[in-house]
């Protein structure tokens, strides 16, 4: 039981801006195992407050202005984490056209004005979604979205080949993964509840992902962290946009 605590402490902790008070946290291999069942939870987590706020909100503001605010505050809210692996990819993407390691180009501490230009613009075009979403009261559509962008890490990442020492390598190499892989369908039942088509969202949040992966992984030869983050941001555009249209 604490080794699963420890687990949902370190998530927590490194996908979210919310403080966690564990003095000492092992980290191994059933560490990063159990974190592919609490990501899909930090995601109903995070939407759940993004909800929140905008209801707080609109108590005094109008409710444009407070759908507007609480949709920057949900980038917030994870440290803007996902949003930074967008600038590393796209910067990646252009320089290689001119030979340059991608690789580096990724972990290098500047960035680059295409890159800038390029979050820029996604940051834009979510905030716009989940800021319509909240006026619109379509709740439903960024908790099933939030959840699933993290959840189907869990069912795609098998078919990449990652750093050994990374967290996706060792959270696949621990024993009873394939229980983990059971578990968080509890998240799509509650989003079956929420949404009785949700389960094509389900389905185009695996497309996606994949695809996004297959993409990036043609075009340097690898996957990493940042490729992973880059991914799951498009893919929750993706599914925020087409949530709202079924």
């Amino acid at each position: 039981m604490r080794e699963i605590f420890n687990s949902f402490a370190f998530t927590l902790s490194y996908f979210t801006v919310f403080p966690v008070f564990v003095k000492q946290m092992t980290i191994d291999k059933n560490t990063f195992k159990y974190s592919l069942f609490f990501l899909p939870l930090i995601g109903l987590l995070l939407s759940c407050v993004t909800i929140l706020i905008f209801i707080f909100l609109s108590s005094f503001f109008h409710p444009l202005y407070a759908s507007v605010v609480s949709a920057v505050l949900s980038l917030t809210l994870y440290g803007y984490l996902h949003t930074e692996a967008i600038t590393d990819v796209v910067d990646a993407w252009f320089a290689s056209y001119s030979g340059k390691d991608a690789y580096k180009i990724m972990k290098e501490s500047t960035i680059g004005a295409i890159g800038a230009i390029a979050t820029f613009c996604f940051v834009l075009l979510k905030v716009s979604i989940i800021a319509y979403l909240l006026y619109e009261k379509k709740y439903e559509i960024i908790i099933i979205a939030f959840m699933f962008s993290r959840l189907s890490l869990t069912y795609i990442l098998p078919f990449f080949k990652f750093n050994k020492d990374s967290f996706m390598s060792q959270a696949f190499e621990a024993k009873g993964v394939n229980k983990i892989r059971i578990a968080v369908l509890i998240f799509v039942l509650l989003a079956f509840i929420l949404k009785t088509n949700s389960f094509i969202l389900f389905l185009l949040s695996l497309f996606f992902l994949f695809v996004c992966l297959k993409i990036l992984y043609k075009r340097f030869s690898f996957v990493n962290g940042d490729c992973l983050g880059c991914s799951i941001e498009i893919t929750e555009l993706l599914l925020l946009n087409i949530g709202f249209v079924l």
